[in-house]
């Protein structure tokens, strides 16, 4: 009988512990979202504020973000101008 009394009482020490862990990950996402203007509407879809999300960014992170898009959909051309961009047949 102590057995399954140490059994219990040891798997219910788990599941406290993982129930915080659960509600600490929780609010950091929460946290996350709600600082880079990331909201999440009842369908699912995803809502960004973008000038929230580079505000919050900063100018180093915007930068980088900035040269990735800019390879990623070849866009060339200064900020702010007309953007030029190479498109490629598949």
């Amino acid at each position: 009988m102590d057995h399954w009394i140490e059994r219990a009482q040891s798997a219910e020490a788990k599941l406290a512990a993982m129930k915080e862990a659960h509600e600490q990950a929780v609010s950091r996402v929460q946290d996350f979202k709600a600082n880079f203007g990331v909201r999440e509407k009842q369908s699912g879809e995803i809502d960004i504020d973008f000038e929230k999300f580079a505000n919050n960014l900063g100018i180093e992170s915007a930068l980088e973000l900035r040269k990735i898009i800019d390879e990623v959909y070849q866009i060339r051309g200064a900020a702010g101008e007309k953007p030029r961009l190479r498109l490629a047949s598949k």
